[in-house]
């Protein structure tokens, strides 16, 4: 059971309980003022139809139905017409609650995947795990063949990518989720394909190009294929390696120091890395800490990480090739 289904499940529980208490203690009915209608009250009463009392439900059956709501949201097909929001904090507010559910999904499944290669013990990877490995080296674009090596390095990808930069990122790339690609294609995050007829073509795409918005079946998709893109792409290495640095130093995970890793994100550089920061401070995505480290305390173990980003991509184990998707492939 994720996150989210144990929070609305909390929910649901307290309100049957609830229920089953206003059922079992009935409202007391006050008396009447003229005792010498008694009789006829009562016989009013005795030939009155009498009202069916609502059946209580189970715990079983509120988890069941729970469950269809949630897999129908995740699932969702389209995304909700956010235009028709006129006012500004109403179109916020409803464009995060339909995406913080998926965001949870998403990483959700990163974490199921962590725990399955954590399992693996590194000395005795039998065929099966060896399979399994070269097929998520293929989709983490990992160039080494050695099983060993590919699961150290699916542990150092395979990684949360917190709430906070998703949702100002698919604000910023979606347009609050009203943009052709978002409506039409359910791509959240501008995220391009190279194949013919793999996306919509943009409007003002050169005539040398080939690149299209990729489509999804669903904004679940986009959010999970963005997720699996900062996670693998070379691009991202220093995104990464940022994540990496503040786990060890076991501190949380925030969108405002991962954001420093977007240099490549967009073709505005620094400047879109500054404004995802703010959007993530004006919407209040996470706590924003005055004295933050990456600005403040140049001693600190991630400074230089955070700092002016990197303009060369850098691997850690084999150099960077182009796959036939046009992504850079590397092995961090």
């Amino acid at each position: 059971m994720t996150r989210l289904h144990r929070s609305l499940v909390c929910v649901i529980t307290a309100c049957i309980i609830l229920t089953s208490c206003s059922q079992d203690n009935p409202p007391v009915v006050a008396e009447t003022e003229a005792e010498l209608t008694k009789d006829k009250t009562s016989v009013r009463q005795n030939t009155a139809p009498q009202v069916e009392q609502p059946k209580p439900i189970s715990t079983a059956n509120a988890v069941a139905k729970l469950n269809r709501v949630i897999n129908k949201t995740l699932h969702k097909k389209h995304l909700p017409d956010f235009s028709q929001y006129k006012n500004v904090k109403q179109k916020k507010l409803a464009f995060f609650s339909f995406l913080r559910p998926l965001i949870d999904q998403a990483n959700d499944q990163v974490l199921r995947l962590r725990e399955e290669l954590s399992l693996i013990d590194p000395e005795r990877i039998n065929t099966r795990q060896e399979q399994r490995l070269a097929q998520l080296a293929r989709t983490y674009k990992i160039k080494t063949t050695e099983p060993t090596e590919q699961l150290q390095l699916l542990l150092r990808k395979v990684q949360i990518i917190p709430a906070s930069l998703v949702l100002a990122q698919a604000a910023n790339e979606s347009a609050w989720g009203t943009s052709r690609f978002a409506q039409e294609g359910n791509n959240l995050f501008g995220q391009w394909c190279f194949s013919a007829g793999c996306g919509l073509v943009p409007s003002g795409r050169p005539a040398n190009e080939t690149y299209e918005v990729r489509l999804f079946k669903t904004p679940l998709d986009s959010v999970t294929a963005y997720v699996r893109n900062l996670n693998s792409h070379g691009g991202y290495i220093s995104l990464r390696r940022i994540r990496e640095c503040i786990i060890a130093e076991e501190e949380d995970i925030t969108g405002r120091a991962l954001a420093s890793g977007l240099l490549h994100y967009s073709s505005r550089g620094v400047e879109y890395i500054k404004e995802i920061r703010q959007m993530i401070r004006i919407n209040k995505l996470e706590p924003w800490e005055q004295n933050w480290w990456g600005e403040m305390q140049p001693e600190h173990a991630c400074y230089q990480l955070v700092q002016t980003p990197v303009t060369q991509i850098e691997t850690d184990v084999v150099a960077t090739t182009t796959d036939n998707t046009g992504a850079v492939t590397q092995t961090m």
